[in-house]
């Protein structure tokens, strides 16, 4: 059975194959906080991270597949020979698509390869197939971190022609920042994604000789390079990976609080990789059924254990019913894909 059989089912059941890895050995490696080169900078505004729930975020994606994914024959082979565009990711015994051969992730250029060639062509494939008006958008490499030995930076952004016949990448959708696991152990991960506040107000007030004693905390440094990167491109949504684990996020549109999703592990299911990074970039693209991310209402100017508490209880203890209010998600009766 060919994947355009039945898309739906495919998404369901796909999970990234494993990637065998073996750090370099050779010479002493760099501290990541380090090699990143971020330093804490009063221009920056992200003051609260806040978490997304798993249970929710689930059902979200589930219900988005079930309604805007087609179980149908769509009358088109897997893969595209004019584009060269194909699905990757294996799901035998349906969906016996051929292994491909990549080598054993040793430096962040491989890391990244397995990345690309795997969950992400298998998400410009559908993005095509879903959404023709996408199809001038495709997964790029950036060059802002082509010279740092653990982090690569990719971008789902449109690709248009130049006047010489060059392509030019513009419109910057979303992020994707690939990171040596070994740089990046899921520990640190875990750290990341968790709620938590920065003292980024009383950083950018300080006097420069108190500006010392408001260093990073913790996960700061990451967040930080995750920031910049994204502010820069004017990019909220993003996604940062180390292949084995996932997390996807995105920044308030005035860049002080982000929405981070729980830590997913490459062979995750329900919902697998492939669901969560297609959610995401639909989501990114504005189209029908993709998430819309809470107001944060800053306005009040809550102090920061109030504030802290009223996003835990909106986080964590009300009803799935007004949970889906609250994170925007649409409600209204909705008519499934064939």
């Amino acid at each position: 059975m060919k994947v355009t059989d039945n898309l739906r089912y495919y998404l369901h059941e796909a999970r990234l194959p494993d990637m065998p890895q073996s750090p370099p050995s050779t010479g002493k490696t760099e501290p990541l906080p380090d090699s990143l080169g971020v330093r804490p900078r009063r221009y920056r505004r992200l003051e609260a991270v806040h978490a997304i729930d798993l249970e929710l975020l689930g059902d979200m994606v589930f219900d988005w597949t079930e309604f805007h994914i087609p179980s149908m024959p769509l009358g088109v082979d897997d893969g595209d020979e004019r584009t060269g565009e194909r699905f990757t990711v294996s799901c035998r015994p349906c969906f016996p698509i051929p292994s491909l051969p990549l080598g054993r992730a040793s430096d962040i250029e491989r890391v990244s390869s397995w990345i690309d060639n795997f969950p992400l062509e298998s998400v410009l494939r559908t993005m095509h197939l879903l959404y023709p008006e996408s199809k001038s958008f495709r997964f790029s490499f950036c060059n802002e971190c082509c010279g740092q030995p653990s982090l690569r930076k990719l971008s789902w952004s449109e690709v248009s022609k130049t006047d010489s016949g060059k392509s030019k990448r513009i419109n910057d959708t979303l992020s994707l920042f690939s990171f040596a696991p070994w740089a990046l152990p899921e520990e640190e991960l875990q750290g990341f994604v968790r709620p938590q506040r920065f003292p980024q107000q009383r950083r950018a007030q300080a006097r420069a000789s108190e500006f010392k004693r408001y260093s990073f905390q913790e996960q700061e440094w990451l967040w930080s390079k995750v920031w910049d990167s994204c502010f820069s491109s004017d990019c909220r949504w993003f996604v940062v990976t180390t292949y084995r684990y996932w997390v996807f996020g995105v920044f308030s549109p005035d860049w002080s609080d982000v929405f981070v999703s729980p830590l997913y592990k490459y062979d995750s299911c329900d919902p697998t990789i492939l669901e969560l990074l297609l959610f995401w970039v639909v989501s990114a693209m504005g189209y029908e059924g993709g998430w819309t991310p809470p107001e944060i209402r800053t306005q009040l100017k809550l102090p920061v254990q109030c504030l802290s508490a009223t996003v835990t209880d909106l986080f964590f203890n009300v009803s799935k019913a007004m949970a889906m209010v609250a994170y925007g998600a649409d409600c209204s009766i909705m008519t499934p894909a064939l």
